[in-house]
């Protein structure tokens, strides 16, 4: 939540959430240089991911009012540890865990537009969390994430341990805060993982080991014929419903594969004929006899960035010709 100047002043001598995630870090000399008064804070003004969760965040209480069905308000104000008044937190929100209870949930705001994992920003965020649980007074909190996707909420518990660890570290940096003494940086505390699945080394499943073998030594072959229906799909002429050929096979039966293109314009590789009914409107392709068409090597098509799966043609209007 945006702070006023006040609530500003008053945690700049004095450790808040975001510090703590520095403590924790190992960022220990610049801080301190911060809190001493030698340099002033990073100028955040002009830093845009900063902004627009600035911008986000009266956002958050709607979704989350709307994920949990229960209220989602501002937190009223500063708050100080009950043993340490150097620790100051001022959360961005406050819910309750049961519907018409108590608020007694942090709500931290967070807006992301990266590609990390709900589990990845709890991680991130932990020990900002655990000092906002530490300082309040609460066993709970919910980290609200938005994104240009959507929202999501993932659960922070207060971890007892977690919460001792944490101001042990505090108590030794603010040490040397109050006895101007220059801190080397330590080495950082990592936070617990948030991931729920575990992790299994499947080296004695035989069959989970042969197949993975055979990937592994089929990968090259397996990466050409990605590439490979990549082009056909670049090469699929613009107004064509279904583009095939017909393939003899070592066995004398016939086989081959086709493309197809479905009403919104993606297309699917598909073996074997295509359906009966299509053959009879088929016709055959022949290059254009425009003189001045743009024709297309194997490797433009390749090194064009087409991607399995794509429907797109190549090119904004597509290619006059198509080389065989």
């Amino acid at each position: 939540m945006a702070i006023t100047q006040a609530q500003r002043d008053l945690r700049a001598g004095r450790i808040g959430s975001s510090d703590a995630t520095r403590v924790m870090a190992g960022d220990w000399l610049s801080l301190w240089r911060e809190k001493t008064g030698r340099v002033g804070p990073e100028n955040l003004d002009l830093v845009a991911a900063v902004q627009i969760g600035i911008a986000t965040e009266h956002l958050h209480p709607r979704f989350v009012t709307h994920a949990t069905g229960r209220p989602c308000v501002a937190a009223p104000d500063t708050y100080r540890h009950a043993e340490h008044d150097w620790m100051v937190a001022h959360p961005d929100f406050l819910t309750s865990s049961v519907a018409d209870g108590a608020l007694d949930t942090i709500v931290e705001a967070k807006f992301n537009s990266g590609f990390q994992t709900d589990a990845d920003l709890a991680r991130r965020y932990h020990w900002q969390i655990q000092h906002q649980l530490a300082v309040v007074g609460l066993d709970r909190a919910l980290l609200s994430i938005l994104r240009p996707t959507g929202h999501s909420l993932m659960t922070v518990d207060r971890h007892p341990d977690d919460v001792e660890r944490l101001v042990e570290m505090l108590e030794a940096f603010w040490w040397h805060v109050v006895n101007d003494v220059e801190p080397a940086d330590p080495l950082p505390m990592d936070a617990p993982s948030y991931e729920h699945g575990r992790v299994f080394d499947m080296g004695r499943h035989n069959r989970f080991r042969a197949l993975a073998d055979r990937l592994v030594a089929n990968r090259a072959a397996a990466l050409a014929v990605k590439e490979d229906e990549a082009a056909l799909k670049a090469l699929m002429p613009e107004d064509a419903r279904i583009a095939f050929v017909a393939v003899d096979q070592a066995d004398g039966r016939s086989g081959g594969l086709y493309l197809a293109r479905d009403r919104e314009g993606r297309l699917s590789l598909r073996y074997g004929a295509p359906p009966r009914r299509s053959l009879a409107d088929a016709q055959s392709w022949g290059p254009s006899a425009d003189p001045n068409a743009v024709e297309l090597s194997l490797e433009t098509v390749l090194t064009a960035g087409w991607g399995e799966g794509r429907a797109e043609t190549f090119g904004q209007e597509g290619p006059k010709s198509w080389d065989a």
